[in-house]
């Protein structure tokens, strides 16, 4: 592991402790340099500034993880893992997500529109909807995702991340069976 990554990890970790004790609009760059004694420089040898550190922060430790390798069989898995990583970090993902939920929303976003484009596709054997009919409907089941977990890390993360898997995976069987057939419906 290089240097470089080691400073950010530990950046990254400096801001997460941070979170835990103040809002994260309330964070200065001085109060996470800080937490390692780290100066100022360093901070902007790595980071533009703490929104492009929390980009970063959601990125490589969420959804980086979880393209990898996810698949239209194992995504319900994969956002179990994000679930499991989020309230593992309760106290970070809570305060962040309700002043920055456009940046980890947009990271959700686009990946549960990419698999379910990818389903809506493979369902429509027949190629009946049109490019635009498919971009849609994958919009739709992918802001409902983000919708759900979303509002399910700003209201405290109750419910077991297993069970919002566990539904969400039943709402997107629901959906594919609705999409099937609508593909295979005669005009």
């Amino acid at each position: 592991m290089s240097d470089s990554l080691i400073t950010k990890r530990a950046i990254a970790e400096a801001l997460k402790q941070v979170c835990r004790e103040k809002p994260f609009d309330k964070i200065s760059i001085s109060n996470i340099t800080s937490v390692w004694g780290l100066n100022r420089q360093t901070f902007y040898y790595h980071f533009q500034d703490k929104y492009e550190l929390l980009s970063w922060i959601y990125y490589h430790e969420n959804f980086a993880k979880i393209a990898e390798d996810i698949t239209l069989r194992n995504w319900d898995q994969k956002i179990y893992e994000l679930l499991l990583n989020m309230k593992k970090e309760k106290a970070f993902y809570m305060n962040t997500i309700k002043e920055q939920e456009h940046t980890f929303e947009s990271y959700l976003f686009e990946m549960a529109k990419a698999l379910f484009t990818e389903a809506i596709v493979s369902l429509d054997e027949k190629k009946k909807l049109t490019k635009e009919e498919r971009d849609f409907d994958a919009e739709f089941f992918a802001y409902g995702i983000c919708g759900i977990i979303v509002d399910w890390a700003e209201k405290g993360m109750k419910m077991e991340p297993r069970l919002v898997a566990e539904r969400l995976k039943s709402l997107a069987r629901a959906a594919e069976r609705i999409a099937y057939l609508r593909g295979q419906a005669e005009l």
